[in-house]
């Protein structure tokens, strides 16, 4: 009953809000009754349509993002491509999520390319991001790699566009994520390397954010169609052998529960290459806290009044790693146990090196207030939030793991500090002024979406 009441407040909440802006829209502009007299964005709607498809495996699978990958057959939460598009002032975009640990560079290019040509979309004005769950498979597992439902669901999108007031909201999920990495005599070390009590005991070596950014779309009948969040935490609380897209699939559990089935929730992730789940809280809590974070956001957003959409895409050469060398006395005290694990992976990156890797940033602006910005790492939580604290705009999601998948960007700090995210190999080989490039690119294209077109 107290579910029942809760989920019947949040929709009359968010129905009341929809009809005040629907009515202060209608007065400044005049509402259409037809297609051809559809407001447009200067009128306060954006075009927006959804596409899902349901990419869970039937089958055993071995789940990636561990040293030692385990088997899983059973299913918790279900694995989905969802696409979000987005039309006005004469422009396109696509924002694609992927419940998958990453999606590399090579086969983003495909996607893109397949889905301009079936929907018209320009490939520079799709952002597909992977959510880096760890209890599904990598592309491999599937016959083309992911392209063609990726593809499948922004046409599927493309095709149902429908008008859309939009709203903003910043929440707050404390005591959830934490830095991961502890100093303990001069060195980092991960939590999961030390017993609980002594983890407890040494300095976190960075922050994470509890602060989240979210955008709301709703069609003029008062039903939510879309949210969008970024929350800085990786998507590794299952920690069982189980099929699952991990607490990002538990969220949008929560808010279809609370908001009606037909919500579509899509998670862009955050800065968090250093930041995991709390393990010594509940499993399910952040999932629920999250959740009810974003649901009590619904009942408070700020309208967005006239959702302007612009767009602004860069293509560079990203620098490889100066002089990588096998750091055999850190993975030794570190890790002894995986010593041959990371010599193998410092030689076959070698042989796979590179001066420097295409890399994709983009940025999008929707009104005056609201922006998201992207690159394609794990990167440091302290990149994100100076990147968040600087930029010009009062809500900025900084999505990583989009369009490519170029491993672990550090601090200079964390590169003093050691371990296994800043060891050169399959995770860790850009430049260590990479995170000073991304913050620096990222403020630029924001600073230059926030000027006047």
């Amino acid at each position: 009953m107290t579910k029942y009441l809760r989920s019947f407040v949040g929709r009359r909440r968010l129905l009341k809000l929809t009809v005040v802006l629907i009515a202060a829209l209608g007065q400044g502009a005049g509402v259409a009754s037809s297609a051809e007299e559809r407001p447009t964005t200067a009128s306060g709607f954006i075009d927006a349509g959804v596409g899902i498809v349901d990419i869970t495996p039937a089958e055993p699978i071995t789940l990636a993002g561990s040293p030692s990958p385990k088997k899983a057959s059973e299913v918790k939460t279900r694995l989905y491509v969802r696409a979000l598009v987005l039309s006005g002032n004469d422009k396109k975009v696509a924002l694609v999520t992927l419940d998958t640990l990453k999606y590399p560079v090579e086969l983003v290019q495909q996607a893109r390319a397949k889905i301009e040509q079936a929907t018209g979309i320009p490939a520079s004005n799709v952002i597909i991001c992977a959510s880096h769950t760890h209890f599904g498979p990598l592309w491999g597992y599937y016959p083309d790699q992911l392209v063609t439902p990726i593809a499948d669901a922004v046409a599927l999108a493309a095709r149902e566009l429908t008008p859309c007031i939009v709203g903003m909201s910043r929440g707050k999920a404390e005591g959830v994520s934490e830095c991961r990495r502890v100093i303990k005599d001069g060195h980092a070390w991960n939590r999961w390397q030390l017993d609980p009590a002594e983890a407890a005991q040494y300095p976190a070596e960075g922050p994470s954010d509890p602060e989240f950014d979210l955008l709301a779309l709703t069609g003029r009948d008062g039903k939510l169609k879309a949210v969008v969040y970024n929350f800085a935490c990786r998507a590794a609380v299952t920690r069982a052998p189980l099929i699952s897209a991990d607490y990002p699939g538990e969220v949008d559990q929560y808010v279809r529960k609370q908001m009606g089935d037909n919500v579509t929730t899509f998670f862009l992730t955050g800065a968090c290459g250093d930041v995991n789940p709390v393990y010594s809280v509940d499993r399910n809590l952040l999932g629920e806290k999250l959740g009810g974070e974003i649901v009590r956001c619904l009942g408070q957003l700020e309208p967005i009044a006239v959702p302007s959409l612009s767009l602004e895409s860069r293509e560079f050469q990203m620098p490889g790693r100066e002089q990588p060398e096998f750091k055999e006395a850190e993975v030794a005290r570190n890790w002894p146990g995986q010593l041959e694990h990371y010599r193998k992976t410092f030689d076959e990156m070698k042989k796979r090196e590179k001066p420097a890797y295409l890399y994709f940033m983009t940025g999008i602006r929707i009104g005056d207030d609201f922006a998201i910005v992207t690159n394609a790492n794990e990167l440091f939580c302290s990149i994100g939030l100076s990147i968040k604290k600087q930029s010009p705009f009062k809500h900025t999601m900084v999505a990583e793991q989009t369009n490519g998948a170029h491993g672990y960007v550090p601090t200079p700090q964390a590169f003093e500090g050691g371990s296994y995210e800043t060891w050169f190999g399959e995770h860790s080989y850009l430049s260590t002024k990479a995170g000073e490039i991304i913050e620096r690119e990222s403020l630029d294209i924001l600073n230059h979406l926030k000027r006047p077109e």
